[in-house]
């Protein structure tokens, strides 16, 4: 029998507006912030990176300091390296006496002088609570990933949620809806999920008289799913950014 899962939020909904008066994706991303276990300031994690060459390759150092910490709490650093295919994680405790931690990765190159990764930062309910892109080289010189609007899509946006359905069947479903604004002729749009070593991309169609779009998961009985992260998203036609949340999957057994 195929698996069963539950979804989890791990963020609200960012969208393409988050970006009108910022191109710094931990600004943007800060504003969807929803855990429960630090303390409710927009952005309480302030995080840091630096690196220095070693080898063949770098060794890069990402640090997470959490403000107003009242009680211990758990950290988790997740590392999402793109063209790599590749994540590591790293585990943290923190205290209101200690409540800055350090991760350190060796990362070798093999054919190239540069590369980026996601650094993101997680509460003890795998909420996302900071999220960086790093660009770094062999040199050990680290700079942001700078997110420009030539990245966002110009086209309006409208309705973008991500909720739980049942179908006619009774199988529970997560539904992806996307809704364009200001359209005068039938529009594309691609809805996609994004997890390691798999990205499911539908491409649909948006019109002045549907301006919505919909793209459904099946949570039960789905062999396709897996636990873990996953990256819910909206693209246009030249996958300039339209919105994205991140998703949980456990086993809903």
């Amino acid at each position: 029998m195929a698996a069963s899962f539950v979804a989890f939020p791990s963020l609200s909904m960012v969208r393409k507006e988050d970006f009108a008066d910022t191109s710094l994706i931990p600004e943007a991303y800060g504003r969807h912030v929803v855990s429960r276990c630090l303390p409710p300031e927009r952005s309480p994690v302030h995080c840091s990176f630096s690196a220095e060459p070693a080898g063949d390759g770098i060794r890069l150092r990402f640090s997470s300091r959490v403000d107003n910490l009242g009680e211990p709490a758990m950290l988790t650093h997740k590392f999402f390296f793109v063209d790599r295919d590749e994540t590591r994680e790293r585990f943290h405790a923190v205290t209101p006496d200690e409540p800055e931690v350090t991760t350190e990765m060796l990362i070798l190159f093999a054919g190239f002088d540069r590369d980026y990764c996601h650094a993101s930062v997680y509460d003890a309910e795998n909420r996302l609570v900071a999220v960086h892109a790093v660009v770094f080289d062999r040199a050990g010189r680290t700079v942001p990933y700078p997110f420009t609007q030539r990245y966002v899509s110009p086209l309006g946006l409208g309705r973008a949620d991500l909720e739980e359905t049942v179908d006619g069947t009774g199988r529970r479903m997560l539904r992806f809806s996307v809704g364009l604004t200001g359209l005068t002729e039938p529009t594309p749009v691609v809805l996609a999920w994004q997890g390691i070593g798999r990205i499911v991309r539908e491409e649909l169609s948006c019109t002045p008289d549907r301006p919505e779009a919909h793209y459904e998961v099946p949570l039960d009985d789905n062999p396709l799913l897996a636990c873990g992260d996953w990256v819910v998203i909206a693209v246009d036609e030249q996958d300039r950014f339209l919105a994205q949340t991140l998703v949980t999957l456990q086993s809903a057994e």
